[in-house]
């Protein structure tokens, strides 16, 4: 148990203190984002899923992005837009001028319970919803 505990706490101190690089978590991008429209804004709030423009856009973002945005910074990122413009779905980010992408353990492989997709899929053994 005491060697569980001094593990945990060597690693929290060694990310602390940057040991681990923030880049680790991330990955550079293996497709072409370009296409994808460009929105910048700065950052107002951090929220559970993303981060809230002073616009007042919901940017919601993969886990391993956040830790390249910070409070009162502006942020440029390549997403998708909600149809009713409040919301940005990334797919990348600039971090200064370097194009980042989620690392592959964020990157969702098809439809996940709850989502919309998921919600039209018809599973075997079930009625038509």
């Amino acid at each position: 148990m005491m060697i569980t505990r001094f593990s945990a706490l060597s690693v929290l101190i060694a990310g602390l203190a940057g040991l681990f690089p923030v880049a680790s978590h991330a990955a550079d991008c293996q497709y072409d984002v370009k296409p994808v429209p460009v929105f910048t804004g700065t950052v107002s709030r951090i929220t559970g899923d993303g981060v809230l423009l002073s616009d007042g856009r919901d940017v919601v973002m993969p886990e391993s992005l956040l830790p390249f945005v910070r409070l009162s910074n502006d942020v440029k990122v390549h997403g998708l837009l909600s149809l009713d413009g409040r919301k940005i779905w990334v797919l990348a980010l600039y971090d200064k001028d370097r194009l980042v992408c989620p690392s592959v353990l964020d990157v969702r492989k098809g439809a996940y319970p709850g989502s919309a997709a998921y919600d039209v899929i018809q599973h075997q053994g079930s009625e038509a919803p």
